[in-house]
């Protein structure tokens, strides 16, 4: 008996090691955009990676405790694993180093859930420019826990355009070298006067366009100002202890700020009432609209050549307009179609550009651009037609102080289709029609003037005119009808 009861205390004994050695712990393994990119799982036994499926929600994966795992995911086309992250909630953090890591491994798991995250971004084009003169060789570099990670290069050797995380956080580095300087960094064309040697985004956008432009060690920028006929103005550098005052023809260092302020005669304190600043032979703006501060802040990133025009000065240019066609005439269009027609303009003695603006929004009408240099050019406008409708519009045109304008007109019409009585939503009765169904329609005249639209019950009746003819649509059909 005493034989019998040992060993069952025996088999007792190796079935409990058997489950502790097979007891399992869940691992969380989530992505972003879950259903497009491809995640697995792997125990590693004795070397050899044996995979693991999920369970029915994706994302949860029963493993082993104690063993080694690995973690592995692909993003779909066009998109990067960003970054990965272990934990969840406020104990969520980030994995060093992990940028398009591809694989995470965990020695000997242990804890009862394990939480992993990728975070994946889609690739877009970013252009990173720098002069070749000056630079060691630019480096662009992915953010990661605050500390230059991954460097990643452009699409093609020595190229400009590189693909980026959306959204993502990176590091662009000039390597400027000791011969040259900082003179500052375009960010889609718009300046920032400060200068460091490596530039920082933290949402990288579609399409950004980041350039740097450097100075050699020596070089100077030249500041030159005109007097107008009615005031005086003082030119300052403010790249300079105490703000110096600057003779017009004198050189400052590159990217210093240089403020111009004009004032009347005898009155330092004055206010002079200006149309506009000059710079470098153009009229200078600010959103759009002349800039008639009478404090005018620059950066010298190149040679600046100043002056300024008091409105007791301004002589506004004769504009003679030259517009093909005089006027838009669509026509009837069909409803989906497209029709297209080329409208030439100039604006003899223009200086600014020409801008372009249809009167009033109509989704159907489309330019092809919204602006021309002075002297003019070729524009397109487009009409398609989305339902019947008149358009009777005008295109305004500006440079400067001078507008002219051009009617366009189009009318859109649907195609004429027969439909017997039994199939029709209507009947037509003396002064209108009686719905024999709910029915959504539209009713026009024939020359395309919405009348009535709207949802229509069963038995409701339309009155509308008699002895006239309507187009009724319907999501059916476009029917001619002629009231009796």
């Amino acid at each position: 008996m005493k034989r019998h009861l040992f060993a069952l205390l025996l088999s007792l004994g190796a079935l409990f090691v058997a489950q502790a050695q097979t007891e399992h712990v869940r691992v969380d393994f989530a992505s972003d955009l879950e259903s497009i990119h491809s995640k697995r799982v792997f125990e590693i036994k004795d070397g050899t990676p044996l995979e693991v499926k999920p369970e029915s929600n994706g994302y949860t994966y029963s493993v082993t405790k104690g063993a080694t795992i690995r973690l592995e995911v692909t993003p779909a086309e066009g998109y990067v694993d960003y970054l990965w992250f272990e934990g969840a909630g406020n104990r969520e953090h980030e994995i060093s180093k992990s940028y398009n890591k591809k694989n995470y491994q965990i020695e000997q798991i242990s804890a009862s859930t394990t939480t992993i995250r990728v975070d994946c971004r889609k690739l877009v084009p970013v252009t990173f420019v720098v002069p070749k003169e000056g630079s060691k060789g630019k480096k662009v570099q992915i953010d990661e826990q605050d500390d230059y990670g991954t460097e990643i290069a452009p699409t093609e050797p020595g190229g400009d355009v590189y693909m980026l995380p959306l959204k993502g956080s990176v590091y662009f580095d000039s390597a400027v070298d000791q011969d040259h300087f900082i003179l500052c960094w375009l960010l889609d064309t718009f300046p920032f006067s400060s200068k460091p040697d490596i530039f920082y985004k933290q949402n990288i956008v579609d399409g950004m366009h980041l350039e740097v432009k450097f100075y050699k060690s020596g070089e100077t920028r030249t500041i030159t100002y005109s007097q107008p006929k009615t005031a005086v103005i003082k030119c300052m550098d403010r790249g300079r202890y105490g703000s110096p005052e600057v003779e017009s023809g004198s050189t400052v260092d590159p990217g210093n700020e240089i403020l111009f302020e004009i004032a009347p005669f005898n009155n330092p304190d004055g206010k002079v009432e200006l149309h506009h600043w000059v710079v470098n032979g153009v009229p200078y703006k600010s959103g759009g609209e002349y800039f008639t501060e009478n404090s005018l802040s620059l950066y010298a990133f190149e040679n600046l050549e100043v002056s300024a025009v008091p409105m007791a000065e301004y002589e506004a240019p004769e504009i003679k307009w030259s517009i093909s066609p005089e006027t838009v005439d669509f026509g009837s269009v069909a409803v989906g179609a497209t029709v297209t027609r080329e409208i030439t303009v100039t604006a003899e003695n223009a200086t600014e550009e020409i801008l372009f603006q249809l009167r009033d929004a109509i989704p159907a009408l489309t330019l092809s651009l919204n602006k021309l240099p002075a002297a003019g050019g070729t524009l397109i406008l487009s009409y398609t037609p989305t339902g019947r409708e008149v358009v009777d519009t005008k295109l305004l045109c500006a440079t400067g102080e001078s507008t002219a304008s051009i009617p366009v007109k189009a009318r859109a019409t649907t195609a004429i289709e027969a439909i017997t009585e039994e199939a029709s939503p209507f009947a037509l009765v003396a002064d209108g029609l009686v719905w024999k169904q709910d029915t959504e329609a539209k009713i026009y005249t024939v020359e395309g003037r919405l009348v009535v639209s709207g949802s229509f019950a069963r038995g409701a009746k339309t009155r509308l005119v008699s002895a006239q003819s309507y187009i009724i649509v319907t999501e059916e059909a476009s029917v001619k009808i002629l009231i009796p």
